[in-house]
């Protein structure tokens, strides 16, 4: 009779170990399924909306949008050879009655980095393009009527620039990043439509007369 009552608890102890690995099965399968259309279509909103966050940003220093300007914005593409800013700019009054702000969107293309070191790489061209709005009363969009018709041919708001420049980066170390991954030191060349036309039928406009610079750092979050 002993026997048997200690067979019977050997047999009760061993059934958790045997329904175990029957449920590890379960929850293989169940890890192991195709997704539905419904967690598909999350995964998908998700990735696209993280697209949207911006990955780098800027502090920008004259080139015709500002004394300085504060930007943010997304590199992409092959390589990250595409980079879309939007800045925030600064003017201050000097001869004027009012402190101005300016808003600039620049499209940038960096065709090749040389790398020099492990932290360190060149960017010898980057080239590209921006629109720069100023706000303020004395800047507007549509002629006002107190001129003659056509009278300007040009839009004192909105200006259409080109530029050229080089950046030299330093990658910083992983077990030192905060809140950069790089940082890069850059300076471009622009000129503005406005410039472009005045310049073309006139022989004694030299190019230092429509050129501005500009300089400033770039800051790669991720």
């Amino acid at each position: 009779m002993k026997w048997w009552i200690i067979n019977a608890l050997c047999w009760l102890a061993a059934l958790p170990a045997c329904a175990a690995p029957a449920a590890d099965s379960l929850r293989g399968d169940t890890a192991q399924r195709r997704p539905t259309f419904y967690e598909r279509r999350t995964q998908h909103l998700r990735s696209s909306w993280a697209r949207l966050v911006p990955n780098m940003g800027s502090i920008h220093f004259y080139g015709g949008v500002g004394l300085v300007s504060l930007g943010t914005g997304w590199h992409y593409g092959r390589k990250d050879q595409w980079e879309t800013e939007v800045l925030l700019g600064f003017v201050p009054k000097y001869e004027s009655d009012h402190n101005k702000a300016t808003l600039t969107l620049k499209q940038r293309f960096v065709p090749w980095r040389i790398g020099l070191s492990s932290r360190w790489a060149v960017e010898p061209l980057t080239a590209g393009c921006f629109v720069n709005t100023i706000f303020g009363e004395d800047f507007w969009a549509r002629q006002p009527s107190r001129y003659p018709k056509n009278y300007y041919g040009f839009i004192p708001k909105l200006r259409t620039s080109i530029f050229i420049g080089q950046r030299l980066r330093y990658n910083i170390p992983s077990r030192n990043r905060i809140f950069w991954k790089s940082i890069s030191a850059y300076y471009e060349l622009s000129t503005c439509d406005l410039y472009l036309i005045s310049a073309l039928p006139n022989r004694r406009v030299r190019l230092g007369d429509i050129l501005t610079l500009a300089f400033g750092l770039r800051l790669e979050i991720f």
